[in-house]
């Protein structure tokens, strides 16, 4: 169980390497970025995902087809991780988001509440300090014979 927690320790790490090399090329540009609150062997996991935006996020077709690919990717390395062991949603309703964020904000911040969230589990603390840091989130749900929906669940005018 103790290496387990190593892997995931080392799993946030590189998580942290990749989104700074992100950030670094393209501090200008925001992110759609995908989250899983679920638990896999008992043990917390925050899985992410991200695409840079370089259309308007106005246009619900664009948006939908950017979110789509953002939160099917996440969920193929979700799916794949499921070889290690059973896999739950921490949340029904927002076990699975999409977030509108600028990458410094995703840089500086995100690993911080990513760490606290796995830490004490606090889902409602954990959206709060997200809204704070996001232009918008929204939970994403595949509805049958629709596919996947997204419904905002905070929007952040100030931001």
């Amino acid at each position: 169980m103790q290496y387990y927690y190593v892997i995931n320790f080392f799993l946030s790490t590189l998580e942290v390497r990749i989104l700074k090399k992100i950030t670094k090329n393209m501090a200008n540009k925001d992110y759609l970025i995908a989250i899983a609150l679920i638990e896999q062997n008992g043990v917390r996991a925050m899985p992410l995902g991200g695409k840079e935006i370089k259309d308007n996020l106005e246009d619900k077709d664009i948006f939908n087809k950017i979110g789509e690919d953002v939160i099917l990717n996440l969920l193929l390395r979700i799916f794949q991780r499921s070889d290690e062991g059973p896999l739950k949603r921490a949340s029904e309703n927002t076990g699975l988001l999409l977030v509108h964020m600028h990458p410094k904000r995703m840089q500086k911040e995100l690993p911080f509440i990513k760490s606290e969230w796995i830490r004490d589990g606090d889902n409602n603390q954990f959206l709060k300090y997200l809204g704070n840091l996001s232009k918008e989130i929204w939970s994403a749900s595949f509805i049958k014979y629709k596919g996947i929906e997204f419904t905002s669940i905070s929007k952040n005018e100030d931001i």
